[in-house]
């Protein structure tokens, strides 16, 4: 049996663990250009924020992200396309250039005005719901802004219709769907990292519905890889602007910045100023407990006990021991 000492070593080692879990280290200075980004968040059926309880769709914004926002206008920080590529070359380290835009379920994403173009209508019409998935540069609300200019290249397939993406090939290589902003000099400049305060342009919303995610047998994840042009400062700082062309992106690593020949590359092992961001998973509002919750579920029976055994407090303390103890013994012959 184990003694008190044990017992409440054991506890501490279990609260300073999840402690630690939640500690996150300052980002780095890092400006410039960073990468992929994704903010995911649940819908009503109506289309209004949601809670757990009635979260019917599962939206995952995607953007390209920068740490800083120096310039405005067309001399400013900025994107104005995304797109495939046929070849490869030793600055993105031989990585395939052509996009992706999957879930991993292979779910269906969620449309309201059957095109993966924006809705070109005013904002409210018919179609533009929050929710309804779309592709673009810059502008974050259908019918507003720059996104009626918001193109199709030639190697998008069906831009105008609700299947799933579809991109075309250059010979044998798959080069992926693609798409440009063919007014980026509009008024509200949202091509660039100076329109809205987190300094990131958005290229797309996947909508899911949560029905669906909850049917996978396993938490459905996002990819999205691709390739973009504009301008971007150096990343470790400065005001100087560099024309940045055909540069990598992937959802599950950040660019970064290579001094010598003023390029932003391809990198695994570079985290940017997003370090930590959780993988691309689309929430569906449902809670399960983490494995270390179902121990204190126990501890909860425990006490729920006492008050219908009036145990004493010697025989409750004694209780608490033996859970513990039968856990981690438990647990021991498991490893």
């Amino acid at each position: 049996m184990f003694n008190n000492s044990i017992v409440s070593t054991i506890l501490a080692m279990s609260f300073a663990g999840a402690a630690s879990a939640g500690i996150s280290l300052p980002p780095p200075s890092v400006a410039g250009m960073q990468g992929l980004y994704a903010k995911n968040y649940l819908l009503a059926a109506d289309g209004t924020a949601a809670t757990g309880a009635n979260a019917f769709y599962s939206v995952m914004d995607v953007y390209v992200k920068f740490n800083s926002a120096v310039g405005v206008g067309s001399a400013g920080e900025r994107i104005v396309s995304f797109f495939g590529q046929a070849t490869t070359d030793a600055a993105t380290y031989g990585v395939t250039k052509s996009t992706k835009f999957v879930n991993s379920a292979g779910l269906a994403f969620q449309h309201s005005n059957g095109s993966w173009l924006p809705g070109a209508s005013a904002n409210g019409g018919a179609g533009n719901n929050t929710w309804d998935s779309f592709v673009g540069v810059g502008g974050r609300t259908q019918g507003i802004g720059n996104t009626a200019a918001v193109t199709a290249d030639t190697y998008f397939l069906n831009p105008n219709t609700s299947d799933a993406m579809s991109g075309g090939s250059s010979g044998a290589t798959y080069v992926g769907a693609g798409w440009y902003q063919s007014a980026p000099t509009e008024a509200a400049y949202e091509t660039n990292a100076s329109a809205y305060v987190d300094k990131m342009v958005m290229i797309g919303r996947w909508s899911l519905k949560v029905s669906d995610i909850l049917g996978s047998p396993a938490p459905v994840k996002m990819t999205v890889w691709g390739n973009t042009t504009g301008k971007s400062t150096a990343q470790t700082g400065g005001t100087t602007m560099y024309t940045v062309a055909s540069l990598n992106l992937k959802s599950d690593a950040q660019t970064a910045y290579t001094t010598s020949g003023k390029i932003w590359t391809f990198n695994s092992t570079f985290d940017g100023a997003n370090s930590g961001q959780e993988a691309w998973t689309f929430a569906t509002g449902s809670v399960v407990p983490a494995p270390g919750a179902c121990a204190f579920l126990g501890l909860a029976g425990i006490f729920a006990r006492r008050r219908r055994t009036n145990l004493t407090r010697t025989e409750m303390k004694q209780a608490v021991q033996n859970n513990i103890a039968m856990r981690f013994e438990a647990h021991m012959d498991l490893s």
